[in-house]
């Protein structure tokens, strides 16, 4: 029986993982959820169990090895998945290396011409891998599997006709996979010392932010499982291991009303108590009536994660964000009123005016605090990803990007040189955010909550990025 290795990268350059949230590799996962188990042995191994993963591999691995599979985004994940192939490739020379994700479907060109890359399959691998590794395992020709960029077998480079999105229901269930991992591992403690579990239940956006890769990725396409399915799963996820609330690692949970409607009704119908939460607009929450809300209370609906972007109404314009800053307090006066805890992100270092941007969303931060402590800040400095409209706009303000792919292993956003902000206003931006990333916030908050900012932030000195 030959073997079939899914590998998840390490996102960090650390071996010290006490840190992260690590939530399930849930793009492996939905790959190994379609092969058939029968015929091939698949093995999943998480490389940011570092300790462990390179004695988990050699203890199973064999001549038998078909193919590696490596997902990976634009992160350290590229420079863990090259260095996991070399090794890999060095004892198993005919084994393929197929690459998959985020980065290698938007960046297939500069992705396949690496020699630890001999195919890649951009956008959704439910379908396509399956069907990959029924071609190599009987050495037939690929050249007529969609969706393909890959090597011949003269070093040239060829790609196949693309085919559409399919909706996530033409898929079989990626609970199919749970079992091939401890998911004990990515049952987090959180919020109350919670056990909380993730799950896709939907993917892709319709909206189109300029900054946002999922459109390019997804052509602006949705889809979800039906109510009674994610119901399923979610009793499944509860009793199996033990968990307290669900983190949906949807796109967006809440496009489909109608489903989410069903899904709580579904929910309080089961004889079990668990809560979830999952990703919003800010417009889409403004618009969910009172006897929404509450049906969504009861069935466990704790806390919503929405992306705010800037507080600079200017820079929402330019990306395409349709709210206002009185929505955004609208809404967080809405999560008061509920008791419902808004997870906000934030970005700041937009290339039009970084400092006028900065000072904006700094100002609406402090508005969002006052009026509701629960708040849950995440600032990031913007970083411009290939396949998305901002990547483009950056290029024309003197962005210089990484040609190599190991290259972009150091693209993230503590390190990209954007050459529009100051190191001054660098260093003025990572003492925020170190600030709201900070473990003992809770103890630093009250300055800020009181207006005493600078008092604040002096807690982050020694700990924010050196530039």
């Amino acid at each position: 029986m030959y073997k079939v290795l899914l590998y998840y990268p390490r996102i960090s350059g650390s071996e010290d993982t006490s840190d992260l949230y690590i939530g399930a590799p849930l793009s492996v996962m939905a790959i190994a959820a379609q092969i058939d188990r029968a015929e091939f042995d698949v093995k999943i191994v998480d490389g940011r169990f570092y300790e462990e993963t390179k004695v988990e591999i050699d203890e199973w691995i064999s001549d038998d090895i078909l193919i590696t599979g490596i997902s990976a985004i634009t992160s350290y994940q590229i420079t863990d998945g090259i260095q996991l192939a070399k090794r890999l490739k060095k004892r198993y020379p005919n084994m393929h290396v197929v690459w998959g994700g985020w980065h290698p479907s938007l960046m297939p060109d500069t992705t396949v011409v690496n020699d630890m890359v001999d195919i890649i399959i951009i956008g959704q691998g439910e379908r396509i891998f399956p069907e990959l590794i029924k071609c190599l395992q009987n050495n037939r020709d690929i050249s007529q599997i969609p969706n393909l960029v890959y090597k011949d077998k003269d070093k040239n480079i060829q790609k196949t006709i693309r085919k559409p999105i399919e909706p996530i229901t033409s898929f079989k269930s990626i609970i199919n996979s749970y079992s091939l991992l401890d998911m004990n591992q990515y049952v987090n403690k959180v919020w109350n010392n919670e056990r909380v579990i993730g799950y896709e239940s939907s993917r892709g956006c319709p909206w189109n932010c300029l900054y946002c890769s999922i459109g390019s990725l997804y052509c602006h396409h949705w889809s979800g499982l039906p109510a009674e399915q994610v119901t399923v799963d979610v009793k499944y996820l509860y009793e199996h291991y033990n968990v307290d609330a669900i983190h949906f690692f949807d796109n967006n949970f809440f496009i489909d009303t109608k489903r989410v409607r069903r899904f709580c009704e579904l929910l309080q119908a089961e004889n079990f108590s668990i809560r979830w939460d999952g990703t919003c607009n800010v417009l889409q929450f403004l618009e969910f009536s009172d006897e929404f809300m509450n049906l969504m209370i009861s069935s466990g609906f704790y806390r919503v994660i929405i992306g705010i972007e800037s507080g600079d109404e200017e820079v929402l314009e330019k990306i395409d964000k349709k709210h206002k800053n009185k929505h955004v307090i609208a809404v967080i006066e809405k999560c008061k009123k509920y008791n419902i805890m808004p997870s906000l992100s934030f970005m700041v270092g937009f290339p039009w005016n970084s400092e006028k941007d900065f000072n904006c969303t700094v100002s609406l931060i402090e508005q969002i605090i006052k009026i509701y402590d629960r708040s849950e800040i995440l600032l990031f400095i913007f970083t411009p990803y290939c396949g998305t409209k901002m990547y483009e706009v950056a290029k024309k303000y003197g962005m210089k990007f990484p040609q190599e792919l190991e290259e972009w292993s150091h693209y993230t956003y503590d390190k990209c040189n954007t050459p529009w902000i100051s190191k001054k206003l660098r260093r003025k931006m990572m003492r925020y955010i170190t600030f709201f990333g900070t473990k003992d916030i809770d103890e630093n908050l009250k300055n800020f909550y009181e207006g005493k900012k600078n008092d604040a932030l002096e807690t982050t000195r020694g700990k924010q990025y050196k530039l």
